[in-house]
């Protein structure tokens, strides 16, 4: 799914856009609600992307058909530098794909 990837990926980088447009000094501790605003936003939109993330990875995982596909899904996925939840999730993978390998 291409274009679920790509969205995702614009989200992404969309999140250093409030951070462009900051019309305050933040380190002036008078403004420090308004940057409180902003990383709540920032780690809320975190969140969400993160959670979007995972359940892509088990929709991607659910639709293979064989151990050694999943395998080789997991492999790809390995080299994406990523949150502790993502890498947590595709651990999860790992094992169901060991598991499914033993059934094979």
């Amino acid at each position: 799914e291409p274009e679920r990837i790509e969205e995702v990926l614009q989200r992404v980088d969309g999140l250093i856009e409030p951070f462009e447009q900051v019309k305050f000094d933040i380190w002036n501790i008078k403004n420090q609600t308004q940057w409180r605003q902003v990383m709540n936003w920032f780690n809320q939109e975190v969140l969400l992307i993160e959670s979007e993330a995972k359940h892509f990875i088990d929709d991607s995982f659910k639709t293979l058909r064989s151990a050694e596909g999943a395998f080789d899904m997991i492999l790809n996925f390995r080299h994406i530098r990523s949150r502790e939840a993502i890498n947590s999730q595709m651990m999860k993978k790992f094992n169901e794909i060991l598991t499914q390998f033993m059934k094979e």
